[in-house]
């Protein structure tokens, strides 16, 4: 009797416990808009936010092109992901990291549930909580549902298996010794195939049982958006969350025993097993019905994270465009940076940046950039104002050596531009936005600027194209004057600091800070003369 005093005493402290998380978690999910915080995730959490890009990708519902591997890492993409990923959900932040990628694709802004999302507390707390219920999960890749249908042949050997703890039951009261034993030999078989099963399609299980999650979750929100047409349409896959009860997950932690109680008792019958191909069953024979509940929890969520990053901004505004393949931009700046300073600019013709080192010219170009990719994608821009045509963004800047390959810098700059050209003579509809940094700075003076006047006035012959390239060749801004505007980047020399008011002024640079930073730095004397004896040679 103690034994089971005991074990109640255990058992509703582990409730109170549990209550007193849950309560705890609720008031954190209510408070992060406020703290402009993200939700902390379970221990454990791996990002998984590729997966709907790719699965888009593999199965031929997108076009080929995208924000490309090379561009993503030279504009820091993945640091703004992470700025802007205040998202609730996995799909939440999959849809983001889509929309990122795919940014030349016309996706809905829907200002409508931003603006709600924004000024309603109280919708936004209960959207928010049921956000958080359909959580992130390890691994889960929920989307490959909408492209493939998963195996659901069910093996009837374990259903016999399931039943079998049931006979044995049941036989126990006419033949207690041959009901104990059939009872606990089939217990022990079906714990034993319960976590072989599980372990060999652990990810497999995770996905679909998030899967789940998300038919409950899009449901829930259609009736707090009052959307009876969704509620009407999902009604067919609208059994698959009340199911969900029996797919409780196993506490890491190891502290709930009722949960772990829980667990043994579903494993003695094989209930995940039966669970698990109900519900592949209903989402194959439902997969059209499916995508919209994925995207629909999807799109709120990356909804929801795009109105909390605005809320961060010291300022943004909503894109305006324009068919006139020019780009227009008021105190534009980069959204990474602390104390921004916004530039005017208009991106009419092709652009060559000049300016001394750490004078803004890189900085600048991503700034552009990045707004071309933010506006398009989630509607926004780091901005006052902004007018754009609609195209596709490549870049060749943070370029880089490839040791395992016995690459060259020249040689990784050489192919990093090839790409380019490889991109604008295959698709001749798209507009497409160029940035170039530093061009050919691999090589020596004499072939860089060769090469670098060749390339650049050969991209400029391109139709729907814009060109903005950085260099600190004075030389190509004589040889491109025709054909590229130039602008360039300042720096003040006062009390021997070098200072920089990161303003885009016209005209090329008639200055060079390098020899004057071997005098800032403290080199010899002699070298700082010399070096200026051989730049007036």
């Amino acid at each position: 009797m103690a034994y089971l005093y005991l074990a109640i005493a255990i058992s509703v402290i582990t409730v109170l416990i549990n209550v007193t998380m849950e309560l705890k978690r609720k008031k954190e999910i209510l408070t992060l808009w406020n703290r402009n915080a993200v939700l902390n995730n379970e221990t454990n959490y791996h990002e998984t936010f590729k997966h709907y890009y790719e699965n888009m990708s593999k199965n031929g519902r997108s076009d080929d092109y995208s924000v490309d591997d090379i561009t993503w890492n030279d504009l820091d993409m993945t640091k703004i992901f992470r700025e802007i990923n205040y998202t609730f959900t996995s799909v939440g932040e999959e849809m983001l990291y889509y929309k990122l990628k795919k940014a030349h694709v016309e996706h809905d802004p829907n200002e409508n549930m931003i603006h709600k999302i924004t000024n309603n507390p109280q919708y936004r707390n209960r959207l928010s909580l049921i956000l958080a219920k359909a959580g992130k999960v390890i691994h889960a890749n929920s989307s490959k549902y909408i492209f493939n249908k998963p195996d659901h042949s069910f093996n009837k050997m374990y259903l016999i298996l399931s039943i079998l703890p049931v006979v044995g039951i049941g036989v126990f009261f006419l033949l207690p010794t041959a009901g104990l034993t059939l009872l606990i030999v089939s217990a022990l078989t079906n714990v034993s195939v319960f976590y072989s099963i599980r372990s060999k399609n652990e990810s497999e299980y995770g996905s679909l049982f998030y899967s789940v999650n998300l038919i409950s979750a899009s449901r829930k929100l259609a009736k707090l958006n009052n959307d009876q047409t969704f509620l009407d349409q999902t009604r067919k896959i609208s059994k698959a969350p009340y199911v969900s009860v029996l797919l409780v997950k196993e506490d890491p932690s190891g502290t709930n025993i009722l949960l772990h109680l829980f667990t043994l008792l579903k494993s003695i019958f094989l209930i995940d097993y039966i669970v698990f191909h109900y519900v592949i069953n209903l989402i194959n024979h439902n997969q059209e019905l499916y995508e919209k509940v994925w995207l629909t929890v999807g799109k709120v969520d990356c909804l929801y994270a795009t109105a909390l990053w605005r809320k961060n901004l010291p300022y943004y505004c909503l894109p305006n465009y324009n068919d006139e393949n020019i780009l227009t931009v008021k105190d534009v700046y980069h959204p990474l940076l602390n104390k921004p300073v916004g530039n005017h600019f208009k991106f009419s013709k092709n652009t060559l940046l000049t300016g001394s080192n750490a004078s803004g010219k890189s900085t600048f170009i991503k700034t552009i950039a990045t707004n071309v990719i933010m506006s398009q994608a989630l509607n926004t821009s780091t901005s006052k104002d902004i007018s754009l045509t609609r195209g596709l963004v490549y870049s060749s800047m943070a370029v880089t050596d490839d040791i395992e390959k016995g690459q060259s810098y020249f040689l990784s700059e050489v192919y990093a531009l090839k790409r380019i050209l490889d991109v604008r003579d295959r698709n001749k509809e798209n507009f497409i936005y160029l940035f170039v940094d530093e061009i050919f700075k691999g090589t020596n003076t004499i072939e860089r600027v060769a090469a670098a006047e060749s390339v650049l006035s050969y991209l400029n012959d391109y139709n729907k194209t814009k060109i903005m390239a950085a260099t600190h060749d004075l030389e190509l801004t004589d040889k491109l004057s025709a054909k590229y505007c130039n602008y360039h980047f300042r720096e003040q020399i006062i009390n021997d600091e070098i200072t920089f008011d990161y303003i885009i002024k016209s005209g090329p640079s008639r200055t060079k800070n390098a020899i004057e930073l071997l005098r800032l730095t403290g080199f010899p004397r002699d070298v700082y003369t010399k070096a200026l004896c051989n730049a007036k040679d």
